[in-house]
């Protein structure tokens, strides 16, 4: 069995404003590569591209609701 830390690494952005920093957020996960194990990445190709995310309009128990909804069925 091959065991690994579930953080491999950690991705921070920044810019002028919300907007310019969800920007350049999609753009990094979208040219991101984790070779080797699965990752998370393809949640998070979606997520930064929802509209609750982009709004803002997401709580504590969003992720939970939003994958319980088929959210990466979409």
């Amino acid at each position: 069995a091959c065991y690994h830390d579930s953080l491999l690494g950690k991705l921070i952005v920044h810019g002028k404003s919300r907007a310019e920093c969800l920007m350049r957020l999609r753009r990094v996960i979208d040219e991101f590569v984790v070779d080797g194990i699965e990752a998370t990445l393809p949640l998070f190709r979606v997520l930064v591209r929802d509209k609750d995310i982009l709004d803002g309009s997401y709580h504590i128990h969003w992720l939970e609701q939003f994958l319980a909804r088929g959210g990466m069925d979409d």
